[in-house]
Protein backbone atom coordinates (compact mmCIF):
# COMPACT_ATOMS: atom_id res chain seq x y z
CA UNK A 1 0.00 0.00 0.00
CA UNK A 2 1.97 2.80 -1.28
CA UNK A 3 0.66 6.03 1.98
CA UNK A 4 3.34 7.44 2.75
CA UNK A 5 5.75 9.65 0.26
CA UNK A 6 9.37 8.59 -0.09
CA UNK A 7 11.09 11.09 1.81
CA UNK A 8 9.18 10.28 4.87
CA UNK A 9 9.46 6.72 4.87
CA UNK A 10 13.10 6.88 3.99
CA UNK A 11 13.51 9.25 7.62
CA UNK A 12 11.36 6.17 9.35
CA UNK A 13 13.36 3.33 7.54
CA UNK A 14 16.95 5.30 7.83
CA UNK A 15 19.11 2.40 8.23
CA UNK A 16 17.03 -0.40 8.65
CA UNK A 17 17.58 -2.49 5.47
CA UNK A 18 21.26 -1.90 3.92
CA UNK A 19 20.34 -0.87 -0.17
CA UNK A 20 16.62 -1.63 0.48
CA UNK A 21 16.29 0.46 -3.01
CA UNK A 22 18.15 -1.74 -5.00
CA UNK A 23 16.50 -2.15 -8.36
CA UNK A 24 15.84 -6.24 -8.32
CA UNK A 25 16.12 -8.36 -11.17
CA UNK A 26 12.10 -8.33 -12.89
CA UNK A 27 10.02 -10.88 -11.81
CA UNK A 28 6.65 -11.66 -11.94
CA UNK A 29 5.04 -10.51 -8.77
CA UNK A 30 1.41 -12.42 -7.34
CA UNK A 31 -1.29 -10.68 -5.79
CA UNK A 32 -0.75 -9.75 -2.06
CA UNK A 33 -3.24 -12.69 -1.02
CA UNK A 34 -2.68 -16.02 0.60
CA UNK A 35 -4.86 -19.03 0.45
CA UNK A 36 -5.54 -20.40 4.64
CA UNK A 37 -4.55 -23.75 2.70
CA UNK A 38 -1.27 -25.05 3.82
CA UNK A 39 1.35 -25.50 0.81
CA UNK A 40 2.30 -29.08 -0.14
CA UNK A 41 5.72 -30.05 1.84
CA UNK A 42 8.69 -29.70 -1.15
CA UNK A 43 10.34 -32.53 -2.23
CA UNK A 44 13.65 -32.78 -0.80
CA UNK A 45 16.35 -35.43 -0.49
CA UNK A 46 16.21 -37.49 3.06
CA UNK A 47 18.10 -36.25 6.02
CA UNK A 48 17.91 -32.56 5.40
CA UNK A 49 16.50 -29.50 6.75
CA UNK A 50 14.19 -27.28 4.96
CA UNK A 51 12.17 -24.11 4.77
CA UNK A 52 10.14 -24.20 8.15
CA UNK A 53 11.06 -27.84 8.85
CA UNK A 54 10.91 -28.67 12.57
CA UNK A 55 13.49 -29.98 14.74
CA UNK A 56 12.26 -33.55 15.74
CA UNK A 57 12.46 -33.58 19.51
CA UNK A 58 14.49 -36.32 21.21
CA UNK A 59 17.94 -37.44 19.85
CA UNK A 60 16.05 -40.92 18.42
CA UNK A 61 14.04 -39.13 16.50
CA UNK A 62 16.89 -38.27 13.85
CA UNK A 63 19.72 -39.80 11.94
CA UNK A 64 23.47 -39.60 12.46
CA UNK A 65 23.55 -37.05 9.32
CA UNK A 66 20.88 -35.11 10.20
CA UNK A 67 22.98 -34.52 13.70
CA UNK A 68 25.60 -33.59 12.62
CA UNK A 69 24.18 -31.21 9.73
CA UNK A 70 23.12 -29.18 13.01
CA UNK A 71 25.80 -28.95 14.72
CA UNK A 72 27.16 -27.31 11.85
CA UNK A 73 25.45 -24.41 12.75
CA UNK A 74 28.29 -21.90 13.85
CA UNK A 75 25.86 -18.72 14.76
CA UNK A 76 24.29 -20.19 17.77
CA UNK A 77 25.56 -21.13 21.18
CA UNK A 78 23.81 -24.72 20.73
CA UNK A 79 24.71 -26.52 23.94
CA UNK A 80 25.49 -29.93 24.86
CA UNK A 81 21.74 -31.57 23.53
CA UNK A 82 19.76 -29.21 21.16
CA UNK A 83 17.40 -32.34 21.01
CA UNK A 84 16.43 -31.90 24.57
CA UNK A 85 12.53 -30.37 25.34
CA UNK A 86 14.11 -27.31 25.77
CA UNK A 87 14.25 -26.88 21.85
CA UNK A 88 10.94 -27.60 21.06
CA UNK A 89 9.65 -26.91 17.28
CA UNK A 90 13.34 -26.26 16.23
CA UNK A 91 13.68 -23.18 18.87
CA UNK A 92 17.50 -22.31 19.43
CA UNK A 93 19.65 -19.99 21.51
CA UNK A 94 21.58 -17.65 19.60
CA UNK A 95 24.78 -16.96 21.29
CA UNK A 96 25.01 -13.10 22.64
CA UNK A 97 28.71 -12.71 22.13
CA UNK A 98 27.86 -12.95 17.56
CA UNK A 99 26.18 -9.14 18.64
CA UNK A 100 29.44 -8.06 19.39
CA UNK A 101 29.60 -4.84 21.40
CA UNK A 102 25.86 -4.22 20.71
CA UNK A 103 24.93 -6.96 23.30
CA UNK A 104 25.86 -4.20 25.96
CA UNK A 105 22.53 -2.68 24.81
CA UNK A 106 20.38 -5.54 26.23
CA UNK A 107 19.85 -6.32 29.54
CA UNK A 108 22.35 -9.15 31.02
CA UNK A 109 19.60 -11.79 31.80
CA UNK A 110 18.21 -11.18 28.33
CA UNK A 111 18.27 -14.76 25.81
CA UNK A 112 17.74 -14.77 22.09
CA UNK A 113 16.06 -17.72 20.58
CA UNK A 114 15.12 -18.29 16.85
CA UNK A 115 13.83 -21.20 15.01
CA UNK A 116 13.40 -21.67 10.76
CA UNK A 117 11.64 -19.24 9.02
CA UNK A 118 7.46 -20.91 9.00
CA UNK A 119 5.95 -21.59 5.94
CA UNK A 120 3.92 -18.44 6.85
CA UNK A 121 6.47 -16.42 6.66
CA UNK A 122 8.37 -17.71 3.46
CA UNK A 123 4.51 -17.15 1.43
CA UNK A 124 4.49 -13.39 3.27
CA UNK A 125 7.95 -12.88 1.78
CA UNK A 126 7.47 -14.52 -2.14
CA UNK A 127 4.60 -11.70 -2.79
CA UNK A 128 7.01 -8.70 -1.23
CA UNK A 129 7.14 -5.71 -3.25
CA UNK A 130 10.71 -4.86 -3.47
CA UNK A 131 10.38 -1.17 -4.41
CA UNK A 132 7.83 -0.05 -1.50
CA UNK A 133 9.70 0.18 1.32
CA UNK A 134 6.74 0.17 3.63
CA UNK A 135 5.88 -3.26 2.60
CA UNK A 136 9.17 -4.83 3.01
CA UNK A 137 9.60 -3.19 6.41
CA UNK A 138 6.11 -5.03 7.10
CA UNK A 139 7.49 -8.16 6.22
CA UNK A 140 11.13 -7.95 7.83
CA UNK A 141 8.72 -7.41 11.15
CA UNK A 142 6.64 -10.17 10.53
CA UNK A 143 9.58 -12.96 10.12
CA UNK A 144 11.22 -11.25 13.60
CA UNK A 145 7.63 -11.86 14.98
CA UNK A 146 6.91 -15.34 14.00
CA UNK A 147 10.89 -16.86 13.96
CA UNK A 148 12.70 -14.92 17.28
CA UNK A 149 11.79 -14.94 20.52
CA UNK A 150 12.97 -13.70 23.81
CA UNK A 151 13.31 -14.92 27.38
CA UNK A 152 14.45 -13.37 30.64
CA UNK A 153 14.80 -14.33 34.17
CA UNK A 154 11.20 -12.93 34.68
CA UNK A 155 9.29 -14.75 31.75
CA UNK A 156 9.47 -13.93 28.16
CA UNK A 157 9.99 -10.58 26.64
CA UNK A 158 8.34 -9.07 23.31
CA UNK A 159 10.12 -9.37 20.15
CA UNK A 160 9.27 -5.42 19.31
CA UNK A 161 12.51 -5.07 22.15
CA UNK A 162 14.90 -5.72 19.76
CA UNK A 163 17.01 -3.06 18.86
CA UNK A 164 16.02 -1.14 15.79
CA UNK A 165 19.51 -1.25 14.29
CA UNK A 166 19.48 -5.67 14.85
CA UNK A 167 16.70 -6.01 12.94
CA UNK A 168 18.24 -7.27 9.76
CA UNK A 169 21.11 -8.59 11.87
CA UNK A 170 18.38 -11.47 13.14
CA UNK A 171 16.74 -11.63 10.24
CA UNK A 172 20.02 -13.28 8.39
CA UNK A 173 20.55 -15.57 11.03
CA UNK A 174 16.78 -16.74 10.70
CA UNK A 175 17.88 -17.43 6.93
CA UNK A 176 20.59 -19.17 7.72
CA UNK A 177 19.00 -21.72 10.16
CA UNK A 178 16.35 -21.83 7.62
CA UNK A 179 18.71 -22.88 5.24
CA UNK A 180 20.23 -25.15 7.57
CA UNK A 181 23.20 -26.47 4.76
CA UNK A 182 24.12 -23.42 3.71
CA UNK A 183 22.55 -23.68 0.43
CA UNK A 184 21.45 -20.83 -1.31
CA UNK A 185 24.01 -18.43 -0.16
CA UNK A 186 23.80 -14.84 -1.11
CA UNK A 187 27.41 -14.40 -2.74
CA UNK A 188 29.24 -12.43 -4.91
CA UNK A 189 32.94 -11.90 -6.01
CA UNK A 190 35.15 -8.52 -5.90
CA UNK A 191 39.03 -8.41 -6.33
CA UNK A 192 40.81 -7.92 -2.98
CA UNK A 193 42.32 -4.53 -2.83
CA UNK A 194 45.63 -5.86 -1.57
CA UNK A 195 47.12 -8.15 -3.38
CA UNK A 196 44.41 -8.33 -6.58
CA UNK A 197 43.03 -11.75 -6.13
CA UNK A 198 39.07 -12.40 -6.15
CA UNK A 199 37.54 -12.67 -2.99
CA UNK A 200 34.16 -14.39 -2.46
CA UNK A 201 31.53 -12.21 -0.02
CA UNK A 202 28.99 -14.07 1.40
CA UNK A 203 25.88 -12.05 2.94
CA UNK A 204 25.39 -13.23 6.62
CA UNK A 205 24.84 -11.89 10.03
CA UNK A 206 28.71 -12.00 10.80
CA UNK A 207 29.52 -9.98 7.98
CA UNK A 208 27.33 -7.02 8.84
CA UNK A 209 29.27 -3.86 9.75
CA UNK A 210 28.14 -1.41 12.33
CA UNK A 211 29.40 2.31 13.65
CA UNK A 212 29.07 2.64 17.10
CA UNK A 213 29.36 4.91 20.03
CA UNK A 214 32.93 6.01 20.96
CA UNK A 215 34.07 4.55 24.25
CA UNK A 216 34.54 8.16 25.59
CA UNK A 217 30.81 8.82 25.47
CA UNK A 218 30.27 5.30 26.64
CA UNK A 219 30.25 6.30 30.09
CA UNK A 220 27.23 8.27 30.20
CA UNK A 221 25.37 4.53 29.44
CA UNK A 222 23.37 3.30 32.40
CA UNK A 223 23.33 -0.75 31.25
CA UNK A 224 20.97 -1.22 34.11
CA UNK A 225 18.18 0.74 33.38
CA UNK A 226 19.43 0.87 29.45
CA UNK A 227 18.82 4.54 28.72
CA UNK A 228 21.58 7.32 28.52
CA UNK A 229 21.62 9.62 31.45
CA UNK A 230 23.52 12.79 30.71
CA UNK A 231 23.82 15.93 32.95
CA UNK A 232 23.34 18.91 31.98
CA UNK A 233 25.44 21.11 33.97
CA UNK A 234 28.35 19.33 32.62
CA UNK A 235 27.99 20.27 29.44
CA UNK A 236 27.06 24.53 30.64
CA UNK A 237 23.43 23.81 29.45
CA UNK A 238 20.59 25.73 31.24
CA UNK A 239 18.53 23.09 32.29
CA UNK A 240 17.63 21.42 35.48
CA UNK A 241 16.60 17.84 35.15
CA UNK A 242 19.05 15.27 33.23
CA UNK A 243 19.10 14.47 29.81
CA UNK A 244 17.53 10.93 29.10
CA UNK A 245 17.53 9.27 26.28
CA UNK A 246 16.33 5.78 25.70
CA UNK A 247 17.11 3.32 23.25
CA UNK A 248 14.74 2.65 20.03
CA UNK A 249 13.26 -0.30 19.20
CA UNK A 250 11.21 -2.30 16.75
CA UNK A 251 7.62 -1.72 18.89
CA UNK A 252 8.49 1.82 18.77
CA UNK A 253 9.30 1.94 15.25
CA UNK A 254 6.10 0.45 14.46
CA UNK A 255 4.48 3.06 16.05
CA UNK A 256 6.29 5.93 14.80
CA UNK A 257 5.77 4.75 11.50
CA UNK A 258 1.99 4.11 12.09
CA UNK A 259 1.75 7.77 13.29
CA UNK A 260 3.56 9.12 10.41
CA UNK A 261 0.99 7.10 7.83
CA UNK A 262 -1.93 8.63 10.12
CA UNK A 263 -0.39 12.39 9.49
CA UNK A 264 0.34 11.88 5.71
CA UNK A 265 -3.51 10.33 5.03
CA UNK A 266 -4.75 13.95 6.39
CA UNK A 267 -2.34 15.74 4.81
CA UNK A 268 -0.85 16.94 7.93
CA UNK A 269 2.61 17.77 7.55
CA UNK A 270 5.67 15.15 8.84
CA UNK A 271 8.99 16.35 10.68
CA UNK A 272 11.43 14.51 9.55
CA UNK A 273 13.91 15.50 11.94
CA UNK A 274 11.52 15.45 15.05
CA UNK A 275 11.25 11.78 13.77
CA UNK A 276 14.59 11.31 14.36
CA UNK A 277 14.50 11.81 18.12
CA UNK A 278 11.23 10.81 18.87
CA UNK A 279 12.50 6.93 19.62
CA UNK A 280 15.13 8.13 21.65
CA UNK A 281 12.77 10.35 23.83
CA UNK A 282 10.05 8.11 24.40
CA UNK A 283 10.52 5.22 27.01
CA UNK A 284 7.47 3.76 25.10
CA UNK A 285 5.04 4.47 22.72
CA UNK A 286 1.53 3.12 23.38
CA UNK A 287 -0.39 0.41 20.74
CA UNK A 288 -3.35 2.64 21.32
CA UNK A 289 -3.33 4.75 18.16
CA UNK A 290 -5.34 7.98 20.38
CA UNK A 291 -3.30 7.20 23.43
CA UNK A 292 0.06 7.21 20.65
CA UNK A 293 -1.27 10.48 19.11
CA UNK A 294 -1.44 12.04 22.55
CA UNK A 295 2.06 10.90 23.56
CA UNK A 296 3.78 11.57 20.25
CA UNK A 297 2.05 15.54 20.94
CA UNK A 298 3.67 16.15 24.60
CA UNK A 299 7.25 15.00 22.79
CA UNK A 300 6.58 17.23 20.26
CA UNK A 301 6.07 20.45 21.69
CA UNK A 302 8.90 19.60 24.44
CA UNK A 303 11.33 18.92 20.96
CA UNK A 304 10.18 22.50 19.74
CA UNK A 305 10.65 23.83 23.20
CA UNK A 306 14.72 23.21 22.45
CA UNK A 307 16.51 26.65 21.75
CA UNK A 308 19.14 26.48 19.15
CA UNK A 309 21.35 25.74 21.38
CA UNK A 310 20.00 23.43 23.25
CA UNK A 311 19.04 21.61 20.30
CA UNK A 312 22.84 21.80 18.36
CA UNK A 313 23.29 19.74 22.04
CA UNK A 314 20.77 17.49 21.50
CA UNK A 315 21.76 16.81 17.72
CA UNK A 316 25.36 16.27 18.77
CA UNK A 317 24.49 13.54 21.22
CA UNK A 318 21.96 11.42 19.29
CA UNK A 319 24.69 11.80 16.54
CA UNK A 320 27.48 10.06 18.73
CA UNK A 321 24.78 7.62 20.94
CA UNK A 322 23.70 6.06 17.85
CA UNK A 323 24.44 2.73 16.16
CA UNK A 324 24.20 3.01 12.61
CA UNK A 325 24.49 -0.52 10.26
CA UNK A 326 26.42 -0.03 7.76
CA UNK A 327 25.62 -0.93 4.04
CA UNK A 328 29.12 -2.97 3.82
CA UNK A 329 30.47 -6.49 4.54
CA UNK A 330 33.67 -7.35 5.93
CA UNK A 331 35.64 -10.76 5.57
CA UNK A 332 39.51 -11.87 6.21
CA UNK A 333 40.99 -12.42 2.34
CA UNK A 334 41.89 -16.07 2.40
CA UNK A 335 45.09 -15.20 0.36
CA UNK A 336 46.72 -12.69 1.99
CA UNK A 337 44.71 -12.52 5.35
CA UNK A 338 43.69 -9.19 5.09
CA UNK A 339 40.35 -7.56 6.40
CA UNK A 340 38.17 -6.48 3.19
CA UNK A 341 35.12 -4.80 2.78
CA UNK A 342 32.86 -4.32 -0.04
CA UNK A 343 29.21 -2.91 -0.30
CA UNK A 344 25.94 -4.98 0.87
CA UNK A 345 24.47 -6.34 -2.69
CA UNK A 346 21.15 -8.31 -3.30
CA UNK A 347 21.85 -9.47 -6.60
CA UNK A 348 18.04 -10.78 -7.16
CA UNK A 349 16.50 -8.46 -4.93
CA UNK A 350 15.33 -8.13 -1.42
CA UNK A 351 13.20 -11.07 -2.26
CA UNK A 352 15.98 -13.62 -2.77
CA UNK A 353 16.64 -13.76 1.04
CA UNK A 354 14.10 -16.26 1.10
CA UNK A 355 14.13 -17.97 -1.69
CA UNK A 356 10.78 -20.01 -2.23
CA UNK A 357 12.25 -22.59 -4.74
CA UNK A 358 12.60 -26.14 -2.95
CA UNK A 359 14.93 -29.29 -3.55
CA UNK A 360 12.15 -29.67 -7.20
CA UNK A 361 12.76 -28.83 -10.47
CA UNK A 362 12.51 -24.95 -11.22
CA UNK A 363 8.78 -24.22 -13.74
CA UNK A 364 9.81 -21.59 -15.76
CA UNK A 365 11.71 -18.86 -16.51
CA UNK A 366 10.32 -16.74 -13.52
Amino acid sequence: MNVIDESSMDSILENQIPEYKEEPKQETVVENHVEETELPKQRVPKQTFNIGDKIPVGSHSLTEDQKQELKKIDTMRLGDDIYSADFKNGWIDVDKSLLGERAQFYPEDWQFRIRPATVEAIRNWSTIDDTNPSVVDDVFNEVIKSCVAIVSSNGPVPWGNIRSWDRFFFLLLVRKYTYVQGERKIEYEEDCINCDNPVKYNLTAEALMYDLPDPEVMKYFDKVEQRWIIDPEEFELDMTQPIIFYMPNLEKDAAIKAWAINRYQEKKKIDNVFIKFLSWMAPKISKDETIAQRQIKEYEMKFKSWDADTFGFMNDVINNIMVTPLSKLKITCPICGEEVTSDVRFPNGIRDIFSVSGGHKKFGKK
